[in-house]
């Protein structure tokens, strides 16, 4: 007898095989026959008209903390995700020392725009080593987690604060090695780093990732290809990505482990920049067979910031500064006529930048005050251009009196949809990078996967619907090396997705108050989305969670030795 039968779907196993209309019989959370089944079962999903699918395996998250007081990792698994990945760019919560706690928080609040309050309030802190962080998630989870371990972690571990100040002696280099090793030991599924220049540390110094020489993470890198096993996950950052690309190939070069290197996508600086990436990757997988990888979005990076905690500018000297100084000694410089020249040069500098340079991409989001309600969903340079000012000083000035409150947007990624069907359909690309469990006061693009495949498989007819489905489950399981995962076959783990493919999408976003500390948080809701199963039982029905926590830790093991 199957614990339960779903009935009359069309089945997209994940392979990129054509479809084809039958059942999915589960028993003891694995696939246990597909098919046109007629066993008995305890429980018939019908689903005749829906596609069934492998669950979505989301490569990129920073779900480390999140997961910890929302084992569901919400709102992911609406959007049909059964499995994450966390501890990217350099960041992990192990291992860690209690004495190194707040380094890690402050890494965590800067990079990941995550709340003090949150992360102090929700975190409760019950490991030291990778392995015991693990054990902790394992303990109640709602979707599967798999975690890479994180460069700054692991330098604080060893070094403490001068882990932000100088690069390693080689016997905390050596101490550095074992912790590697022990944490893939104990299940970790890869180790990421960070030499993001635009990525600081609450209080201004440089994430500790970007302290460390090349020999160093080198060395680290080499437990992996020691032990033949895990990823390496690389954040780059800027603009200079043809150079990332040749720096992921040394690494794949020396290592024989997968690369993923961040990413591609279209700027509005650089709006044609993303070709030669491509044609950067395709040549090295064509000259030397390395397995590197770009990670890109199916979602625009929508950027919404206030100049309280705006990150944006963080790539320009001036900017950057007065981000970090008072609030009241901050409304001072931007009120101040030679301050603004100053920030006015950088921000019509010829050069690329990750912020676009165009007010007329710049929105304003909301405002605070009742006469600038008219303004919201106007563009800077159309609100400059009516009233016959220079569009920075229009920004400042809304800013300024609303107490630096009022909410901007501007898509700083992926805004030309002809480069983005062209990024989305290369077949050296990951679809991912949804940065879920970060940025929550601005940004919810866990929604990739239906937004994939509504408005770019679907709408846009980029690829077929068993292409897309294979690019989300076991394109990412190969790469991770995540076992019985990614599949519709029998003896895999039954993560499935139910949904309808003519209605399947992202929703536009709206604000929950759901954190710790009753901080809020934005959120995009998914339609077309029936069913997340996670190990054979029901997480998410019709939108809403059923209460089942059947999550696991999904861990490396090592291959044995001779």
């Amino acid at each position: 007898m199957f614990d339960l039968l779903i009935k009359g779907g069309r089945i997209y196993d994940g392979s990129g095989m054509p479809s084809f209309t039958g059942d999915v019989g589960l028993a003891g959370g694995k696939i246990a026959a597909v098919g046109r089944l007629k066993g008995r079962a305890k429980r018939v999903l019908n689903v005749e008209g829906l596609a069934v699918t492998p669950g979505f395996i989301d490569p990129h998250t920073h779900l480390d903390a999140q997961l910890l007081w929302d084992p569901l990792g919400t709102w992911s698994c609406f959007h049909g995700v059964t499995s994450s990945v966390v501890g990217n760019c350099g960041l992990s919560l192990a291992p860690c020392k209690p004495e190194g706690r707040d380094a890690v928080i402050k890494s965590f609040v800067r990079v990941e725009a995550i709340s003090r309050r949150v992360l102090e309030e929700g975190i409760d802190w019950k490991w030291v080593s990778t392995g015991e962080y693990l054990d902790t998630l394992d303990f109640r989870l709602g979707i599967n987690v798999a975690a890479l371990i994180g460069h700054i972690a692991v330098r604080h571990y060893v070094m403490g604060e001068d882990a932000v100040e100088r690069e390693a002696r080689s016997e905390e280099i050596a101490q550095m090695r074992q912790l590697v090793r022990k944490g893939m030991a104990a299940g970790a599924v890869g180790f990421s780093t960070n030499q993001n220049p635009r990525h600081m540390r609450e209080d201004g110094k440089p994430v500790a990732s970007r302290v460390a020489s090349h020999q160093e993470l080198l060395a680290l890198l080499e437990v992996l290809g020691d032990m033949n096993i895990g990823v390496v996950q690389l954040s780059g950052g800027g603009v200079d990505a043809r150079g990332r690309i040749a720096y992921a190939a040394e690494l794949a070069r020396a290592t024989g482990r997968p690369v993923l290197w961040q990413s591609i996508s279209h700027s509005w600086t650089r709006p044609d920049h993303w070709k030669g990436m491509l044609e950067s990757t395709a040549k090295v997988f064509r000259d030397e067979g390395l397995p590197i990888y770009a990670m890109t979005q199916a979602k625009p990076f929508e950027n919404r910031y206030t100049l309280l905690d705006a990150q944006c500018f963080d790539e320009f000297p001036t900017w950057r500064a007065v981000m970090f100084m008072p609030v009241e000694e901050r409304q001072k410089i931007f009120a101040d006529p030679e301050a603004r020249e100053k920030m006015r040069a950088e921000v019509n500098s010829p050069e690329p930048s990750v912020f676009p340079k165009r007010w007329d991409v710049i929105y304003v989001d909301e405002a605070k005050l009742p006469k600038h309600k008219s303004l919201q969903g106007r563009t800077l340079e159309e609100i400059a251009r009516s009233r016959g000012k220079d569009p920075l000083d229009v920004f400042l000035d809304i800013a300024l009196e609303e107490n630096l409150e009022t909410r901007f947007s501007h898509v700083t990624t992926q805004g030309d949809p002809k480069a983005v069907c062209e990024i989305l359909k290369n077949p050296f690309v990951i679809i991912g990078q949804s940065d879920a469990g970060a940025h929550m006061g601005y940004d919810a693009r866990f929604g990739y996967c239906t937004t994939f495949l509504g408005r770019w498989v679907r709408d846009n007819g980029i690829m077929s619907l068993e292409e897309a489905v294979c690019k989300l489950t076991f394109h990412v399981a190969s790469i991770f090396g995540l076992r019985e995962r990614g599949l519709l076959r029998s003896g895999f783990a039954a993560d499935i997705a139910v949904f309808d493919p003519d209605t399947v999408n992202t929703l536009a976003p709206e604000y929950v108050q759901d954190l710790p500390g009753n901080e809020r948080r934005m959120i995009q809701r998914a339609t077309g989305v029936h069913h997340t199963l996670v190990n054979g039982e029901v997480v998410i029905e019709d939108g809403a969670a059923t209460g089942a926590y059947p999550g696991r830790v999904l861990r490396n093991t090592p291959p044995p030795r001779d």
